[in-house]
C-alpha cells in the first residue's frame, strides 16, 4: 500500500515538475539565469546612487544655491 502512495506522488511531483518546466521555458525572463549575489548589489548600490545624484540639482535649488 505505501509504494503505491509513493508511485502516485512521484506522478503528481512529475506532472507539477513538467507544469513549471513549461512555465520558465516559455518565460523569457527565466530563459538564462546565470546572475551573481554581486550583480545585484552592484544595481542595487547604482540606483540609490542614481537616485541620489538625480535629487541633487532639485535640493541645491531649494537651498538657494
Amino acid at each position: 500500500m505505501g509504494a503505491g502512495l509513493e508511485m502516485g506522488n512521484r506522478g503528481e511531483q512529475s506532472n507539477v515538475d513538467a507544469k513549471q518546466k513549461a512555465i520558465d521555458d516559455w518565460l523569457p525572463v527565466t530563459a538564462s539565469r546565470h546572475g551573481k549575489w554581486w550583480y545585484s548589489a552592484f544595481h542595487n548600490l547604482t540606483a540609490m546612487v542614481g537616485a541620489g545624484v538625480l535629487s541633487l540639482p532639485y535640493a541645491m535649488s531649494n537651498m538657494g544655491w
